[in-house]
C-alpha cells in the first residue's frame, strides 16, 4: 500500500516539475502582442513586487503577532457595526 502511494506522489511530482510547467513556461517566454510590445514583463514585475510584499507583510506578522491579531479584531468589529447599521 504504502508503494502505491509513493508512486503515485513522484508521478504528481514528475507532472508537474517536467512535464505541464515546462511546456507553459516555455509558452509564457515566447508570448507577445501583436503590436510587438512585449506584455509578459509588465505581470513579472507585478508578480515579483507581490512577492516582495507578502514576504514583508509575513516577517511583520512574525515579529508583532499580538498586533496582528488586535488590527484584525478592530477590523472585523468595525465591518460588523457597520453591516449592523445598514440594515
Amino acid at each position: 500500500m504504502m508503494a502505491a502511494r509513493n508512486s503515485a506522489f513522484t508521478e504528481k511530482k514528475d507532472l508537474h516539475v517536467g512535464g505541464l510547467g515546462a511546456n507553459a513556461q516555455a509558452g509564457l517566454a515566447t508570448m507577445a502582442d501583436p503590436r510587438g510590445r512585449d506584455t509578459i514583463r509588465p505581470a513579472q514585475r507585478f508578480l515579483r513586487q507581490a512577492r516582495e510584499a507578502m514576504q514583508s507583510a509575513n516577517g511583520a506578522l512574525r515579529d508583532n503577532p499580538w498586533a496582528a491579531l488586535g488590527l484584525g479584531a478592530a477590523l472585523g468589529i468595525t465591518v460588523g457595526y457597520l453591516l449592523s447599521r445598514r440594515s
